[in-house]
């Protein structure tokens, strides 16, 4: 293992480039900064450094290990402030959604964090499978999801529902031959919210999203209405996401027989308790999905 002292005496050298400030600086003798250089370098097998006359520059194994000695010590910084006290209104939270929800929890998660300024709020938009991913290798403690999911390892709670509509051009029909010809506006979710409001509505004319036509891709929630509202295709979405776009008079939602509600379910690890941080993120959520 790397003696973290000597990473210290390597560390302040990158930053004053200087052998005689960094022993100043750091309450050592000269003959000392250079010690630890070299053992760094004869454990290393490397030469670290490239001297002209005073000045002091990184070689290219110098430079890949103050890389490495940042990580290091921005890794202890982050373990220290994980083991303080757990307390409700500071620390990191890290949840993922998909996009139309994020839309629509985000203003109220920039609310929360207005109150409690030592939060550290972390949303990233991402579709099912992506949040369930996130969560499983630790890159969120929740995921807001939109279909049930059977896993030993993850925690899944019902918080309520949101009905899905179909968006279309204004002054467009949502029959099934008029969205045929129309194209489809995929999306990271498009597939599933297709398929929910397809099957409830039109059981005898669809047959599966693969066998649909689909008119363009994006990825980028608020502009999945773009092409929608262009006349270049139709597409599906939560009711919310629709109400929020900005050009209301470009698009409509169409008319279909039988509402369409999506469940949103929360996720987390089955064996991880949260930080009391969680507490309010968590009440905030059901109260929004129960309204």
């Amino acid at each position: 293992m790397i003696n973290p002292h000597h990473l210290t005496t390597f560390l302040e050298l990158c930053k004053t480039r200087h052998f005689t400030k960094t022993a100043n600086n750091l309450n050592m003798t000269q003959p000392g900064v250079s010690q630890h250089i070299k053992a760094l370098e004869v454990e290393l097998n490397v030469s670290l450094l490239l001297r002209r006359g005073k000045k002091v520059e990184l070689s290219p194994a110098g430079e890949n290990l103050l890389i490495y000695t940042k990580k290091y010590f921005d890794a202890e910084i982050s373990l220290r402030n994980s083991l303080v006290e757990d307390t409700p209104d500071a620390g990191e939270i890290n949840i993922s959604c998909s996009g139309s929800m994020a839309i629509l929890i985000y203003p109220k998660l920039l609310s929360l964090q207005e109150k409690h300024p030592s939060l550290k709020i972390n949303l990233e938009a991402a579709p099912n499978q992506r949040s369930i991913h996130m969560l499983k290798q630790g890159e969120s403690d929740i995921g807001l999801i939109s279909s049930i999911v059977d896993d030993p390892e993850l925690a899944i709670k019902e918080l309520g529902s949101e009905q899905l509509c179909i968006a279309v051009p204004k002054g467009y029909s949502s029959n099934w031959n008029a969205l045929l010809r129309l194209g489809y506006i995929n999306h990271p979710n498009g597939a599933h919210y297709a398929t929910q409001i397809f099957e409830l509505n039109y059981p005898n004319q669809f047959t599966g999203f693969k066998d649909f036509p689909i008119s363009g891709y994006i990825n980028q929630i608020n502009q999945i209405l773009m092409p929608v509202a262009k006349g270049l295709g139709f597409t599906v979405l939560p009711e919310s996401t629709v109400d929020h776009y900005s050009h209301q008079n470009l698009i409509e939602k169409g008319l279909i027989d039988k509402p369409c509600q999506e469940t949103i379910y929360m996720i987390t690890k089955k064996y991880k308790p949260l930080p009391k941080r969680y507490n309010q993120l968590i009440k905030l959520l059901e109260k929004l999905w129960s309204q």
